[in-house]
């Protein structure tokens, strides 16, 4: 099972230690970070999967890494060995420039706005991409972040708060929740006239300096996916 956290999950102090306080919710057993630390191996899935597309892969581009560390550097290097394009970018030379059709002394940044002004493709203006789960059952509300990509639990929040509206009138306030795989809750409201609403006031973990954010919707049984994008620059939310 994995989470994925949107904060330092890293507790142990020896460098090879990956064990959490944390235990997982289906089984119980205890959770380890998946940080890799100078010295040790790639997840069999992740070595796997990129030997798998150096196999098939025309061209490698390589950003910013000195390919010195095995075995991440021998994927770049099986490209180039079957006969694919090798296009290496760093300010250095690398061990493997000798085997790149193009090695680039460029910074990376400077690199990809030049090429994808070739390849005449606009880059999108960046904007945080959060998912959120939500379900409402028998009075139990229930909010879960999940991975944009992937239905993989995601720790969004620092806190929610719950309150329950009639048009203006307020029908309930809970106080300050907290979860980690996800937020669940219990609204002691009954809403005979199904009008109704649940606004979900949603504290983020800050990375981002992020405002906090407020979702509506009815109090009614009901399961809703909402996707939401936050710009950095004018430090605003919008909702999809």
């Amino acid at each position: 099972m994995q989470y994925w956290r949107d904060y330092q999950t890293r507790t142990a102090i020896k460098d090879h230690d990956h064990q959490t306080p944390r235990k997982c919710t289906k089984c119980g057993s205890t959770l380890y970070d998946s940080i890799i630390n100078f010295g040790e191996s790639l997840s069999q899935q992740e070595f796997d999967a990129s030997f798998g597309h150096a196999e098939k892969a025309d061209v490698c581009l390589v950003l910013g890494s000195s390919l010195r560390v095995p075995p991440a550097a021998y994927v770049p290097q099986t490209v180039a060995e079957r006969g694919g394009k090798l296009a290496i970018g760093n300010l250095q030379l690398t061990p493997m420039a000798s085997l790149a059709q193009l090695n680039i002394h460029a910074l990376c940044d400077d690199l990809m706005r030049g090429l994808m002004a070739k390849l005449d493709i606009p880059i999108p203006e960046w904007e945080l991409h959060r998912r959120v789960h939500i379900t409402i059952q028998k009075q139990k509300i229930k909010i879960m972040g999940l991975d944009v990509d992937q239905d993989i639990p995601y720790t969004l929040f620092s806190r929610v708060r719950i309150f329950v509206r009639q048009g203006t009138l307020s029908k309930y306030e809970s106080k300050q929740l907290t979860g980690r795989e996800f937020i669940e809750h219990k609204m002691p409201v009954n809403d005979s006239t199904g009008k109704m609403d649940v606004y979900i006031e949603m504290h983020w973990q800050g990375n981002y300096n992020e405002p906090m954010y407020t979702l509506r919707t009815q109090l009614t049984d009901s399961t809703r996916e909402v996707h939401i994008f936050y710009n950095p620059k004018d430090r605003m939310w919008r909702e999809q």
